[in-house]
């Protein structure tokens, strides 16, 4: 339990995505390149099956497929030094077989999201379920994923983190994807005895205000466009660290100029999922398609993507 007390993200972590073929079935051929693509652009831990990998739209043996594939190429190649799995699913005995897989496959964590249908209605409630899930995972470090904009759950996170301190042992933080900078502040100064720095290791997941969350106090960023303008994002944290914001706002614009252009082609293809897919492929590593009810860009569509991208800094990513 030493080493679940002790655990802490820092940096950037990289949401992956899941490689599809045209007809729609996971391939995981193309992990391994995928995989090199990462360490060659200086990611080193990634967190899969969550919204980017399209976590929700997989079945139980895809994510565990995913999962084993991903221990296999990045961590015994030694690319890979964490990798967190998502395993919020639809219903608590799916999360909790996911969950117990993950464990057995060599995760370094877990995280969950909230139940999706059937939600939590009081804080209370949402504590006992990730408490029900995380129990399965007894020595490793367990994450709430917190992203209220998909799943519809706008609990408050700092009040979460109060009680489910004193009810999940192996709490040790959140991947906070809300933009209600407020509640994350409110997280980082949660008094956690059972962290030698009383703060939760807290993972902020808004690319677009990447900077804000780690001023305001987070440990590391986890994102979709770390995937493919990882430099810009690794200087947004240098230069927060150093004191420099003027430079670190210069390249937060840029990352959130490519984010409209995103935003704006993901609703054009059903989510930014696909989107995000379409830059990989700009970018020289095709990935495939979202998966249905998603789908993909026209040639003409990705023309027009691209030359958007272009126009709004591309180069210098």
């Amino acid at each position: 339990m030493e080493a679940v007390k002790t655990f802490k993200l820092e940096g950037l972590l990289a949401a992956t995505f899941t490689p599809m073929h045209e007809n729609g079935e996971i391939d995981l051929d193309r992990l391994e390149p995928y995989c090199q693509h990462l360490a060659d652009v200086g990611i080193t831990q990634i967190y899969i099956n969550g919204t980017t990998g399209e976590g929700c739209s997989l079945t139980l043996g895809e994510r565990q497929q995913m999962v084993e594939k991903w221990i296999e190429v990045g961590k015994k190649s030694g690319r890979i030094k964490a990798i967190v799995v998502q395993v919020g699913a639809l219903n608590l005995h799916d999360s909790i077989t996911l969950a117990k897989h993950a464990v057995k496959a060599g995760a370094d964590a877990i995280a969950t999201v909230p139940p999706l249908f059937f939600k939590p209605p009081h804080l209370d409630y949402l504590v006992k379920y990730c408490k029900e899930v995380a129990s399965v995972a007894p020595t490793t470090p367990f994450y709430f994923y917190h992203i209220p904009g998909a799943t519809g759950v706008e609990a408050n996170i700092e009040d979460f983190l109060k009680a489910g301190v004193k009810e999940i042992p192996t709490l040790v933080g959140v991947k906070f994807s809300s933009k209600d900078l407020v509640d994350l502040i409110g997280c980082v100064y949660v008094d956690a005895p059972h962290r030698a720095d009383n703060r939760f290791n807290m993972m902020y997941g808004c690319d677009e205000k990447l900077m804000a969350g780690m001023v305001m106090g987070a440990h590391s960023g986890v994102g979709s466009t770390y995937n493919f303008m990882s430099s810009t994002i690794h200087r947004i944290l240098d230069n927060v660290q150093k004191g420099d914001m003027v430079a670190a706002r210069k390249d937060q614009y840029l990352v959130q100029q490519a984010c409209r252009v995103m935003y704006k082609y993901g609703t054009m293809l059903g989510n930014n999922v696909s989107a995000l897919k379409a830059i990989m492929k700009i970018r020289g590593l095709d990935l495939g398609a979202a998966r249905s009810p998603l789908r993909g860009p026209t040639d003409a569509e990705l023309a027009s993507f691209k030359q958007e991208l272009l126009e709004c800094g591309m180069e210098q990513w």
